[in-house]
């Protein structure tokens, strides 16, 4: 997920890794933190890859930041390019990260075709629906077990039914995102 966020904010200019960080610091949200030391060993990697290149440009090697350290400026290769839309293709494994992964997907839709906008929106459906499937699942089986205390199981259910309606207001939400795609490919422009 982070290797194509970077890839993603790489596609249209050459940035810095501090402003790599804090962008993706600002995405994830005020209680979710990137550690330097989860970007940097990314960065090495990709650059050893050939996913990306440092910027040698005289102007650019004499910028300094911070403690008088220079400041290095990244760009997107050929191969990081073709990573890029690999990376947009494959379908997102369901785990905990999976809403901030599509979300990373979604930020980048104006670099990708309308069809795999429509196919990501779908997996994102998808993905919803099976949250909701195993929400009504636990509701269920929350009311019904006997062997939780009343005062307990009225709390279990409360948040279950919390959770289940934010879940069906996304699904809506995406619903509303694929129509307006299918009817003018349009998809995520505002009313």
């Amino acid at each position: 997920m982070y290797e194509l966020f970077i890839l993603g904010e790489l596609m249209n200019n050459p940035m810095h890794g501090y402003l790599l960080h804090q962008i993706l610091n600002g995405i994830v949200g005020p209680t979710r933190k990137v550690s330097w030391g989860a970007i940097y060993p990314l960065i090495h990697g990709m650059l050893a890859d050939g996913l990306i290149e440092q910027v040698h440009d005289e102007q650019l090697e004499v910028a300094k930041q911070g403690r008088g350290k220079k400041i290095k400026i990244y760009k997107l290769t050929d191969e990081g390019r073709i990573r890029f839309f690999r990376l947009m293709e494959e379908p997102i494994p369901y785990s905990p990260d999976y809403e901030l992964h599509f979300y990373t997907k979604l930020k980048n839709f104006e670099l990708i075709s309308k069809e795999l906008q429509f196919l990501i929106l779908h997996q994102y459906k998808d993905y919803l629906r099976y949250e909701i499937r195993h929400e009504e699942e636990r509701l269920e089986y929350a009311s019904k077990d006997e062997r939780i205390p009343g005062e307990e199981q009225k709390y279990i259910q409360i948040f279950f039914r919390h959770r289940l309606e934010k879940l069906q207001f996304d699904e809506t939400w995406v619903m509303q995102l694929i129509e307006r795609h299918r009817v003018d490919g349009q998809g995520l422009e505002r009313e």
